[in-house]
């Protein structure tokens, strides 16, 4: 095999390879979550047969992870400033403007977390 056909090849087999990796993680999580689910659920019944008052199920899908949106938010703005500088280095600066679309996120994440740990903290205060 000559040198060219191995320079096209890279390519190939690292886009395959990405796509495959990809597929797996999101297989293997999903099986996670499944399982997961599986036991609580036979976790449940069996309390339930045994007479066992059983706490409120707390809602999956509903409030974030404490720190999620503090994370998200640190994460949009670092990203949306780096890529601004990125674009105005490399193309012309109107371009560059979209970069700051991920920074307006972040910041819009930052605001949220911090108006809801006040809430809370608030809410806290107000039940003692």
């Amino acid at each position: 095999m000559d040198t060219e056909n191995m320079a096209l090849l890279i390519p190939i087999f690292s886009i395959v390879l990405g796509i495959a990796l990809a597929i797996v993680a999101i297989v293997s999580s999903h099986r996670e979550k499944v399982k997961r689910v599986e036991l609580r659920h036979r976790e449940r019944l069996a309390a339930i047969e045994k007479g066992i008052e059983l706490p409120l199920d707390p809602d999956p899908n509903g409030e974030p992870r404490k720190g999620s949106t503090l994370k998200s938010g640190l994460t949009g703005l670092f990203i949306g400033v780096v890529l601004y500088f990125a674009l105005r280095e490399v193309a012309d600066p109107d371009v560059a403007l979209f970069g700051l679309i991920p920074a307006a996120y972040g910041l819009a994440s930052l605001i949220s977390y911090f108006v809801e740990s006040r809430r809370k903290a608030v809410n806290g205060a107000d039940s003692k």
